[in-house]
């Protein structure tokens, strides 16, 4: 977690003609039948046409979201990111480099965000960014600075850790965490998905949510991956005097963000993230709430977000071993 950077369609309400007043209106009781017949006669001439044009009217708003989106299948394609490795600015990063495109890196954590349909191709590229450790997304290109992955390599444990995560977890959990992180800007931005709070924190949960929907035992292993990173930058902060801008950043403080991403994995199955509150510390008062928080969340997903993906590309993607890199630093 970086502080420093189909399912089918959606059915349509229906929209029953007979929920439409009939125009019609009342006679004076003295009037005479001839009078009334020729009333009722005039105001059928002049409603029927205006009918007809309030029926139309009504097909056609009934009829433009799925047209709508039948369009959008045809301009929104899945697989749209390009990739580059740019050679390193600075030396130090020529191994992480050269073991990056050894080992297809960035094409092999990409397959996460090949299913979800775009409008047009996004270039993900990893660069030197003379000494900051972050991540970017900005207009349809994903930056991903050596240097974060320099933090990633430099925060890896050097055994099993305790609760049965490796090393290569630790890297791992993260290096997917931050493509899915970036990539969830990239569809907030270009599917001009509605937020409402912080996009950070939406992008944290988006990258969390995808790798909970891989295979059992890969989804726990990127998740504790990511916790990992996400307690040594609570450590790292925590041995800090925090100035009172922190506190007005874009991103929320590394405890919010470690828990935000546990909760959400609890809240999605208890008994495979018993560890979350056993060992991760997730306080039991906010595990309450989890499954709540979960479905808030896979409900905006399942709305806003699945109609985007193409669904026999993601059952690929839950089908892969994710976890198959070798770490070296």
């Amino acid at each position: 977690m970086s502080e420093n950077e189909s399912k089918p369609e959606a059915a349509i309400p229906e929209c029953p003609l007979n929920s439409v007043r009939r125009l019609g209106s009342r006679h004076l009781t003295t009037m005479s039948r001839r009078s009334n017949r020729a009333s009722h006669a005039s105001l059928a001439a002049r409603t029927r046409p205006m009918r007809s044009k309030i029926t139309l009217l009504l097909a056609l708003a009934t009829l433009a979201p799925s047209t709508a989106f039948a369009l959008d299948l045809a301009t929104h394609k899945p697989d749209r990111l390009r990739l580059e490795y740019h050679v390193p600015k600075n030396p130090a990063h020529e191994h992480i480099y050269n073991k990056l495109r050894e080992q297809r890196v960035l094409e092999r954590l990409t397959e996460f965000a090949a299913p979800f349909r775009l409008p047009r191709y996004v270039l993900m590229k990893i660069e030197g960014c003379d000494g900051t450790v972050n991540a970017f997304y900005e207009d349809g290109e994903i930056k991903i600075c050596y240097e974060y992955i320099e933090y990633i390599y430099q925060n890896t444990p050097q055994g099993p850790v305790v609760g049965g995560l490796r090393p290569e977890d630790a890297v791992v959990g993260p290096m997917v965490d931050v493509v899915l992180h970036e990539f969830g800007h990239t569809l907030f931005d270009l599917l001009e998905i509605p937020l409402l709070g912080r996009e950070e924190d939406a992008a944290d949960l988006f990258s969390a949510y995808v790798q909970l929907k891989v295979g059992r035992d890969e989804a726990r292993a990127l998740i504790f991956g990511i916790a990992f990173l996400g307690r040594k930058e609570i450590e790292q902060s925590m041995a800090k005097s925090l100035e009172l801008q922190e506190f007005a950043k874009e991103h929320g403080l590394p405890a919010q963000r470690y828990f935000n991403v546990l909760c959400l994995a609890y809240g999605f199955d208890r008994e495979l993230f018993k560890d979350a509150v056993t060992h991760w510390h997730l306080p039991p008062a906010r595990a309450e709430s989890c499954e709540d928080e979960y479905e808030t969340f896979d409900h905006a997903y399942q709305t806003l977000i699945e109609p985007h993906v193409d669904a026999e590309r993601f059952k690929s993607v839950q089908a892969r071993k994710w976890l198959q890199f070798e770490v070296q630093k």
